[in-house]
Parts: C-alpha cells; structure tokens; sequence
C-alpha cells in the first residue's frame, strides 16, 4: 500500500491542523502507511510526538514555493516514501507540496478547503487547479459551491468531495459541566453566542438584537464568549444602545460545552462559515439554534426542526424567532432534542473518519452513482449501524414492513435516507419493489445485520467507477459472526451473495420468495474483501430466523407434486447436519459448530413440517 502524506505547514493550532492530527493519528492506528510533513516549529509536530505517526519537521515560509531547492527536497522526500496520495490544507501549500507532489508523480494530489469562501480566479490558480490537484476534498456542501463560484471550469465538479468535519461525540459529551453565569431572574432567558470577535463573526448584529429585544420588553440576557479586535468597539456599541445590563461579554471561553450549557438558545450571526463547528456542539447541548440562512448553516441546522435560519442581519425576522423560542420553553426543549439526535448521526468523529479512510485509499476519482437499498422489519438493533455503514451512497433507500420497535423513528432520524412503508409479500417481491425505486443504475443491496468494512468500502466505490463494462454483477464473501465472534467453517467458509450490481442487467426470479435469486444478464464477478454478517445474536433469535425461513421455502415446495415423509423428516435435515458440522469442517467451530449445524438442519425439518401442514390445508 501506498504511503498517505498530510502536508501542513501552519505553527500555530488551529481546525485545520485538529482535522491533520486526529485523521493521520486515525490512519496510522488502522495500519496505513500514513507520513505528516510539518512545519519544524509547529504545534501539529508537537502534538504528534510519542503517538507513532511518522513525521518530519521542516522550515517553511510564505515563499517557499519560489525556492527550487525546497520544492526538490520535498519531491525528493515524497519518492522515497513512496507517497501516493498527499492532502494538503493550505493555498501557500498548494503551491509548494502541490507543485513537489506533482514532479513526485503523486497518484492523488488533495487539496483540502475548510473555509466557504471563493477561489480567486488568477493564472495563478488556473494552473494549479487544472494541472496539479486531482482531488478537492470540502468540509460542507457550501464550501463545495464556493470552489467554482469565480469560475465554473476551475476544476472538475465530479472531483469535488464533501466530508464533514467529525466532532468526538462521545469525548463531548462526557465532558464535565460548569456553569458560566447564573440567573437571578427565573423568567430571563439566556441566549449565548461564542466566537472570536471579528467581523466575520458580526457580532455587532447582536447587540443590535439586544436592543430591539429590549424594547420589546423580553426577558433575556446575552452572553457573547470569545476575544478579538472588536471587543472594545462591541463595548461601546453595547453602552451607545443601553444594553449593557443585558449583554455580558465573559472573554476567553476554555470549555464550549459549559458556556454553551449556560443558555437556553444558542445564536450565530457569523456572515459565513465553511463548518459550523459550534452550531454543532449547541445541538449536543440540547439548544436550539437561531443563525443566518448563508453558507454551511442549513447543513447543521434544520429549518424549524432543529432551530429557525433567517434572512442575513434582519434584525426583525432574527428577533421574531428568538422571541418565539424565548416564549415557548417546550418547543425549546423539543428543537433541541432533535438537534441532539440530528448532530450524533450526522456528525460523529467515527463515522466521519471512516469515510475519509474510504476516500483516502480510494484510488480513481468518483463517475458513478450508487443507490444502497435495504429492507427492513423490527431492526431496531441493527439500523443505525448499517445507515451508517452505507452513508458514502449517493442516494439510500428503506422500504420497511410496518416496524414496530422504533426502527422507523431511527430511520427518520437519518437524513438524506428516504424511507418507503410497503406490506411485505415475501423477501423477492420486496426486494423487487424496493430496486425499482432506485435512481441509479449502481445498486448496493444489503440486509440490515451486514456491514462493510472500509477496505470493502474502498473496493466497492473504485469498483463502480471502474468497472469492466462486460461485469454486470459482484459477488460478496461473507465473515459470519456468532455473537461477537468469527465463525469460520460450519459452511460459511465459502458463503457468497450478489449485493452489488447493475440494476438494467438483472431481475428477481418470482418463483424464489426466501433467499431470493438475481438473474445476472452479463458477467458477474466477486470482490476481495469479506462483508460482515452480524445474523447470530442469540440461540432463540436464529432458532426463530431458521424456522421462518423454512416456512417460506415450504410455501416455495408447494406446487411440487409430492408429500413429506420419513425421508424428507430424517434423511434431509440429518444430511444437512452432517454436511455442515463434518464435511464442511463445522467441527472446528467447537460449541458454536454444534449450534448452527443443528439450526441449519431445524430449518430444513420445519420446511418439510410446514409443507404437510400446508398440504393438509389445501
């Protein structure tokens, strides 16, 4: 494998350099060959040391690009690390790394946009762009519309990711409280801003705010955390509108979870952001959210489910939302725990740093579409995870039977997945119906307990993009699991499933109702890389899932002319155990063998039980 560059020149710490240090410190405890090159006296080198991650330190200026000497001793060093991919953060790096990878013949030149602000358009960048970047990854679709705002054929559209920033949920919340400020007032509600005082923060429209809540006579205090040059000029702006009772300005914030606890509703009156980092951690607070409609904003709050977004420094319209939240403390609460649920999926660190891994190791630029397709019931266990699992699809589809166990509220919970409710008939009918519902010609079809692991991840998405147009369909190996362990033999050794194919090259046969069979019309292939199948969780779950499927395959046998016997009850079910427990190696399993060689040939005995109960019937 290939090594995997971060190249980052900037000393002080800032977004930028966490998202360098938590996804090169992510790639080397997954066992990639991962190298930072860094600037000699910068935080990130300092940070770094004593975790492993491979580093090295250089000196580095605005005008290091001018300098030939440099730009062949970073060549120099990308060769002989075998570096295939490089990711770089910065235009003054670009312009440097850039140029260095390139003479490298680096396979995949990133540059990495964090902020939602247009590329200029100067001969400069043209050439960059156009000759030396292969991949612009972004931190949120907005960022992604700014990149060609100044020009539409700057770079390839198709080659532009969007990867959110991940935020450590779980560090976050764990996170000890400390209350900011105390009311006195048990009517005064307290809205709470946080960012450094600059213009781009424009924290001047909320003073403007304070005073037209004042005299609309609203209870509320302002807490505007943060330092910068405008602190004084804030000040006096507060005293010029006779607010300064009601905006207190509490410096240097160490801890945002604690500041942001203080407050009942959280405000943003930033005039852009690339990612609202913190409108983020407000909706892990349990706030609702009231900010400006512009830039990255609609990604992280949702228009009046999670906060309200308003027209760019409209005093009014901002000030009739607060108010409206300011009066109703249960809409408050209800905003804010959906936020809070909104925020975990969408934006967790681990699932965000798995699909940077995917895209990292990925080694063709993205051309085609993929549609995930899955059909549940009652998957209450397994349906975050595989959602999850499978978000790098460009379109996700649920067609759910009517489940019971709060599987669609989790669905729900998800955005961008579409969930269809459909009475099930039996799994092909289903699956039938739920492949037509897909926009694209790339299906990825899993069941609900399967996962892919991210080197499969990897595979699937340069499959898909290239593909040998002859192939029409891929098989999948799958890694059974027993509980949380590995069952190797027992007959699944060699278990394989079509689950991602053309949906114009193949159809269900209808004469399948269980284990449901693709017809393929065209070459079909298997990947490397195993699917996990999580489908043994306990004796009485896969006791019950055998059962059932015997059932199904009963109804199957039906129109064959002939009755269960002594054959079909003995014979049958103990060749299957057999089979599975000594030809297929299932004595190997130890106990585990035992179990699921049994269940298997349960299920067969209650096929044939079934039959003649359906025979006697008619």
């Amino acid at each position: 494998m290939r090594t995997i560059c971060f190249f980052n020149s900037v000393e002080s710490w800032g977004g930028g350099e966490k998202w360098h240090f938590d996804t090169s410190l992510y790639m080397h405890q997954k066992g990639h060959q991962v190298l930072v090159i860094t600037h000699e006296k910068s935080e990130l080198l300092n940070r770094l040391k004593g975790t492993g991650v491979p580093t090295i330190g250089l000196k580095v200026g605005n005008l290091s690009f001018l300098n030939q000497a440099k730009i062949d001793k970073i060549k120099n060093i990308l060769v002989e690390h075998q570096v295939g991919c490089i990711i770089i953060n910065l235009s003054r790096d670009l312009k440097l790394a850039g140029l260095a990878a390139k003479k490298a013949s680096t396979e995949k030149i990133i540059y990495r946009r964090g902020s939602a602000i247009p590329i200029k358009d100067s001969v400069l960048n043209r050439y960059y762009f156009k000759n030396v970047v292969t991949h612009i990854l972004a931190n949120s679709e907005a960022t992604k519309n700014t990149v060609l705002s100044n020009n539409p054929t700057l770079f390839p559209k198709e080659n532009i990711t969007v990867i959110y920033n991940g935020i450590d949920i779980d560090g976050f919340l764990s996170k000890e409280v400390v209350p900011q400020y105390s009311s006195k007032n048990k009517n005064e509600v307290v809205l709470v801003n946080l960012g450094r005082l600059e213009a781009q923060k424009n924290q001047q429209f909320l003073i403007l705010l304070a005073s037209e809540l004042k005299k609309r006579q609203v209870p509320f205090k302002l807490l505007i955390g943060g330092e910068g040059r405008l602190k004084e000029t804030l000040q006096q702006q507060a005293k010029e509108l006779n607010v300064t009772e009601d905006v207190l300005f509490l410096g240097f914030i160490e801890e945002p979870k604690s500041f942001i606890s203080s407050g009942d509703i959280f405000l943003l009156s930033s005039l852009w952001e690339g990612f609202g980092y913190v409108l983020a951690e407000a909706a892990l607070c349990k706030k609702p959210v009231v900010a400006f409609d512009t830039s990255s904003n609609p990604e992280i709050v949702l228009q009046e489910k999670t906060g309200y977004l308003t027209k760019v420094n409209d005093v009014e319209a901002f000030a009739d939302k607060v108010e409206k939240l300011i009066t109703n403390p249960e809409l408050r609460e209800e905003m804010g725990q959906t936020g809070f649920e909104y925020a975990q999926n969408a934006f967790n660190a681990n699932n965000i740093l798995k699909k940077i891994e995917s895209y990292l190791i990925s080694k063709k630029p993205k051309t085609n579409n993929i549609t995930a397709l899955l059909i549940t019931y009652n998957e209450i266990e397994h349906i975050d995870a595989v959602l999850e699992n499978i978000d790098f699809a460009d379109e996700i589809i649920v067609v759910d039977s009517f489940s019971t166990d709060g599987t669609v509220e989790r669905i729900k919970a998800h955005s961008g997945v579409k969930l269809i409710q459909r009475e099930f008939k039996n799994y092909t009918d289903q699956k039938a119906y739920a492949m037509e519902q897909a926009s694209n010609d790339w299906i990825l079809f899993l069941d609900a307990d399967e996962r892919l692991t991210p080197e499969l991840r990897a595979e699937v998405i340069e499959t898909v993009n290239t593909n040998d147009d002859e192939i029409s369909a891929y098989y999948f190996y799958r890694t059974f699991m027993f509980k949380k362990e590995e069952l190797r033999y027992s007959g699944w050794q060699s278990d394989k499933n079509y689950r991602l194919f053309k949906k114009s090259k193949v159809n269900f046969t209808k004469d399948r109702i269980v284990h449901e069979t693709l017809v393929v019309n065209g070459k079909s292939d298997v990947l490397k890389n195993r699917l996990i199948h999580y489908s043994y969780k306990n004796y009485e779950d896969y006791k019950s899932k055998m059962v059932k499927y015997g059932q199904m395959k009963a109804i199957e046998e039906l129109p064959k002319n002939y009755s269960p016997n002594a054959y079909h009850f003995i014979v049958r079910p103990s060749y299957k155990f057999i089979n599975h427990y000594i030809l297929r190696l299932g004595i190997l399993d130890g106990k585990k063998g035992v179990i699921i060689c049994y269940l298997n040939a349960l299920g067969v005995y209650s096929r044939y039980k079934e039959l003649k109960r359906l025979r006697k019937q008619r």
